[in-house]
C-alpha cells in the first residue's frame, strides 16, 4: 500500500472519534448542512481447487473502505477504494433532481447485469465468474467458460470513469440507465477517440418481478489496431427480492469475443435460485440462504476450437446479523472432458 493511502486512511480514522461523540460510530459530521457516512467490509475466503499442484489458500478478498457524502437531498458523492490494493473503485459526484433523472459523474461500475451491480455483501455467490484457480480454459477470455467470465473479461461490467444516468418513471414501473465511459476498464488511458455506451431498460412488475433488456456498444481496437465497435445484447429476468424467501435471476447475453479474434461471437446464459429462510432467535443466527447457479457459456471459436462449459455451484450462506455471515459455494466445472472443482468458503464482516 503507498504512504499516500495510509496517510488517508490515518486520516480518516482519526476524526471517527469527533463524529461518534455526536453522532454515532458511522456518521461524521463534515460541516453544516451535510454529512459523511463512514462504512466497510472485509472478506476474508478459503479457496480449494482440484487442479493438481495448486494449494488450498487462506487470503483476504475484499477490504473496501467507503465514504458516502451528502450536501442535501439533490447533491451526494462516493469515494470508494479497495485498502489492500491502494485502488480507487468509485469516486463520483451524483446530482439528483428527480427520481426519472439521476446522474452521477466520476468513476462507478458500469453493469451490463443487475448480477454485477448488486452488493458483493447481498450476494452470496462468492466468485460471480466461477473461477477455479489453475484453469485456463475458455479462448479469448482464459479462466472457465461462464457468464460472469465474459461480462467480467470483456469489460461489460467493470469500474470505468465517464457519465452515468439512471432514473424511475411512469409511477416506478419503468427505469433505465445509460453509461458513457473510455471502454478501458479500470486505470486505463483510453486509446482512440471514441466512447463506449451501455444501457438498460427495465419493467418493474407486480409481485417483486423486473424484466431488463441490456446493450452495450463497446469500443476497442482490432486486430489491425483500427477502432472497432463491439456490441453485446442481454435480458435479464429477477423474481423477489435479498433475504425474503425465493429469489430468482435469469440471464441471457450474447456478443463479440474480441479477445479471441475480430469476428467471434459468444452466448451465454445463466439461471441463479436463493431461498432466504429466517432462522429462530434462540440460534443467534439471523437466517440461512441455499443456492444455486448454473452457467453456460460457448466461447465463439469453430471448428475443432470451439470451446463450450458449464459452470453448476450449489451452496449456502448463514446470516450472523445483517449482511454478515459465512458462505459456502462448490463450483463445479464441465467442458468435454475437462472436469475441475473449487470449494470456497469465505467469512464476510460488513460494517
Amino acid at each position: 500500500m503507498s504512504d499516500r493511502s495510509l496517510a488517508t486512511i490515518a486520516l480518516v480514522l482519526a476524526t471517527i472519534p469527533v463524529g461518534a461523540a455526536t453522532l454515532g460510530a458511522q456518521e461524521i459530521r463534515a460541516r453544516p448542512g451535510s454529512s459523511v457516512v463512514l462504512g466497510g467490509r472485509v472478506q476474508v475466503q478459503f479457496e480449494a481447487p482440484s487442479v493438481e499442484g495448486q494449494p488450498g489458500t487462506f487470503f483476504v478478498r475484499r477490504a473496501w473502505v467507503t465514504m458516502d457524502g451528502s450536501l442535501n437531498d439533490r447533491v451526494g458523492g462516493r469515494v470508494q477504494f479497495d485498502a489492500q490494493g491502494s485502488a480507487v473503485l468509485e469516486a463520483y459526484l451524483e446530482l439528483k433532481p428527480s427520481d426519472a433523472f439521476q446522474v452521477q459523474i466520476g468513476q462507478f461500475k458500469r453493469g451490463m447485469s443487475y448480477f454485477w451491480l448488486v452488493a458483493n455483501s447481498d450476494l452470496p455467490v462468492i466468485e460471480r465468474n466461477g473461477r477455479v484457480t489453475g484453469v485456463d480454459h475458455c479462448p479469448g477470455v482464459g479462466g472457465v467458460c461462464s457468464f460472469g467470465q465474459f461480462t467480467g473479461a470483456l469489460g461489460l461490467d467493470n469500474y470505468e470513469p465517464g457519465v452515468l444516468m439512471t432514473g424511475r418513471f411512469a409511477g416506478r414501473h419503468l427505469g433505465y440507465r445509460v453509461t458513457l465511459t473510455n471502454g478501458e476498464g479500470l486505470g486505463r488511458k483510453d486509446v482512440n477517440t471514441t466512447k463506449s455506451i451501455s444501457g438498460r431498460v427495465s419493467a418493474y412488475l407486480p409481485a417483486n418481478t423486473r424484466v431488463s433488456g441490456y446493450l452495450a456498444l463497446d469500443e476497442t481496437l482490432n486486430s489491425k489496431g483500427e477502432t472497432m465497435n463491439v456490441p453485446a445484447l442481454g435480458v435479464e429476468l429477477e423474481y423477489g427480492t435479498w433475504r425474503q424467501g425465493p429469489h430468482l435471476i435469469v440471464n441471457g447475453l450474447r456478443g463479440r469475443n474480441w479477445k479471441l479474434n475480430d469476428n467471434a461471437s459468444f452466448s451465454t446464459y445463466q439461471l441463479m435460485a436463493f431461498w432466504y429462510r429466517e432462522l429462530p432467535a434462540e440460534t443467534g443466527l439471523a437466517g440461512i440462504e441455499p443456492l444455486v447457479r448454473v452457467s453456460w457459456a460457448d466461447s465463439g471459436a469453430e471448428g475443432p476450437e470451439r470451446v463450450a462449459g458449464t459452470v453448476v455451484t450449489p451452496g449456502f450462506m448463514v446470516y450472523a446479523a445483517g449482511r454478515n455471515g459465512i458462505s459456502v459455494n462448490l463450483d463445479l466445472y464441465r467442458s468435454g472432458d475437462e472436469r475441475h472443482w473449487s470449494l470456497k468458503f469465505q467469512a464476510f464482516t460488513f460494517f
